[in-house]
């Protein structure tokens, strides 16, 4: 069944209805027009936001989501709704279009990266790995990357010390970005012990060791590719935005996790608050830029109790 949801209760977002106007999403290419929303039984307007190349924009309100006592699951399934519109073709004749989903934040209120989260190659430490060696050595060798590029290339690290980063293969900043560490493009090198070795790099592939972490890691330590991808969980991505007002919903986000790899269907390992997230006519950023298109009713909300949020007004 559909679910009303008004002002007092608009979701988990503040002020997601743009009833205040556009506080929690000022931004130097938006400004706010107060009626031609999308329901005109309550219309609280829209945000109107000219060109923008594929810049992040970022909100300022804060949606907390519920979590487990230990941080290790989300306690309810999840839904982001966002209505867009183009409102003027470019000059090529194209309408808008992008993503739209959230950007995560730590405790610490750092930004999450997928480079910090696991889920491709994970795997331990065979040896102990000590400031100053040059290799890193490992008992698994699938999945990890060799390309060319090094934010591919991060050997992220779970010391089981580490007050914070410690769940195997979850979230953790070491190996990107405190200290960013790199693996060469050779990947995983088979030893004559059975196990396999990883080159300690920089940024450009040259050899160089490993930093002084401030932590152990012993054998059996947890260790992953970090690797770069989407920057942020895009969960109302749309290619193209028609001109009449639509609504884009996400698949439903029920758990924690790597964002990269199950499609936006969870939010990341180590989440404290998201804030909104639109990447400013990222479809056409190679193009004249000189289109517009609006935004209204920014929702996240619990799914929970049969509702489908089919008509959030």
């Amino acid at each position: 069944m559909g679910g009303e949801v008004l002002h007092d209760s608009f979701g988990f977002f503040p002020n997601g209805d743009l009833q205040d106007g556009i506080t929690n999403f000022t931004n130097s290419d938006a400004t706010y027009v107060s009626q031609g929303g999308p329901h005109a039984s309550r219309d609280f307007g829209y945000i109107n936001i000219d060109g923008g190349n594929g810049g992040s924009y970022i909100g300022q309100g804060l949606f907390y989501p519920d979590l487990n006592e230990d941080k290790t699951a989300l306690n309810k399934d999840y839904q982001q709704i966002t209505y867009v519109k183009t409102l003027t073709l470019d000059s090529d004749g194209n309408k808008s279009g992008g993503h739209i989903g959230m950007a995560p934040y730590d405790i610490d209120n750092n930004r999450i990266d997928q480079r910090s989260l696991g889920g491709r190659a994970n795997t331990f430490l065979s040896r102990e790995l000590n400031a100053g060696d040059s290799y890193a050595y490992v008992s698994g060798n699938a999945g990890w990357s060799t390309a060319s590029q090094s934010y591919f290339r991060h050997l992220t690290i779970y010391p089981p010390s580490h007050p914070k980063y410690s769940r195997p293969h979850e979230y953790s900043r070491i190996g990107y970005p405190d200290p960013s560490i790199y693996y060469s493009t050779a990947g995983p090198e088979v030893t004559a012990e059975g196990d396999y070795r990883l080159t300690i790099v920089n940024s450009s592939n040259s050899a160089t060791t490993f930093p002084n972490i401030g932590y152990s890691t012993p054998v059996g330590t947890p260790v992953t590719n970090g690797r770069a991808g989407a920057t942020y969980p895009y969960y109302n991505y749309l290619h193209t935005y028609p001109t009449d007002w639509t609504r884009i919903s996400s698949q439903l986000i029920t758990g924690l996790g790597n964002w990269g790899i199950d499609g936006y269907r969870s939010m990341p390992w180590g989440i404290c608050y998201m804030r909104t997230l639109v990447l400013k006519n990222y479809t056409y950023r190679t193009g004249p830029n000189d289109g517009s298109f609006g935004m209204a009713n920014f929702f996240v909300g619990p799914v929970v109790g049969g509702k489908t949020y089919s008509n959030i007004v």
